[in-house]
């Protein structure tokens, strides 16, 4: 069991599948739907990959046992401010560099949380952002859980914009550009980096600098 801003034990029967026009996509919708509503969101409505979006602008990272089951999901967007779910609680002088990876919520099954699963689907989504040519990560969070990114995890993501409310919930628009959350995880936190690049080859981690 792992512990906030602690890389998991190995759990080999846990893996996260980018999925993208694939049956488990279904699945991981209706997860986030339902985790969603549990929190109190106010009519989350249908998630959707957006007409006319290139492939893999638009994805879902399911975390699944061994029998496939689906145990948690991050939906993903990759793209320029505007095309993303933060645009209109980002103040202009906050503006990240584009392209942006954004993963406004995740969603993890309740009897799977603090089982490495919610660490797991982290690293997905930052492996996602790099091999994407992302040049910042976005999310939308409350305030209390933007304070445990940085405390916890030494995810420094920044305040994009006041805290608003946001589908019946107060939330905050928060990110950073990918060079700067790895410096700081370098700094503070560098057995977490060391977790989240994990999954990088020798080529990878010298095309992105690592």
């Amino acid at each position: 069991m792992s512990g906030a801003g602690e890389a998991p034990a190995e759990v080999p029967a846990i893996r996260v599948q980018v999925v993208h026009g694939h049956p488990l996509v279904d699945r991981a919708a209706e997860i986030y739907a339902e985790m969603l509503a549990a929190a109190g969101v106010k009519d989350p409505g249908p998630v959707h990959q957006p007409q006319g979006r290139a492939p893999m602008r638009t994805t879902f990272h399911v975390a699944t046992d061994a029998e496939g089951t689906a145990l948690g999901c991050v939906h993903v967007t990759l793209g320029n401010l505007e095309e993303l779910a933060i645009a209109d609680l980002v103040d202009p002088e906050e503006r990240l560099a584009a392209p942006i990876c954004e993963a406004p919520a995740i969603s993890v099954l309740p009897e799977h949380t603090g089982k490495g699963v919610t660490e797991l689907l982290y690293r997905s989504v930052y492996c996602f952002a790099r091999r994407q040519e992302a040049l910042s990560l976005a999310t939308l969070v409350d305030p209390l859980t933007l304070e445990l990114f940085r405390e916890d995890y030494g995810i420094m993501f920044r305040a994009l914009g006041p805290v608003r409310s946001h589908r019946g919930l107060e939330l905050v628009a928060a990110g950073e550009e990918l060079h700067a959350l790895e410096a700081g995880l370098r700094r503070s936190r560098p057995e977490f980096l060391a977790f989240l690049t994990e999954p990088f080859t020798d080529a990878e981690r010298r095309r992105f600098g690592l």
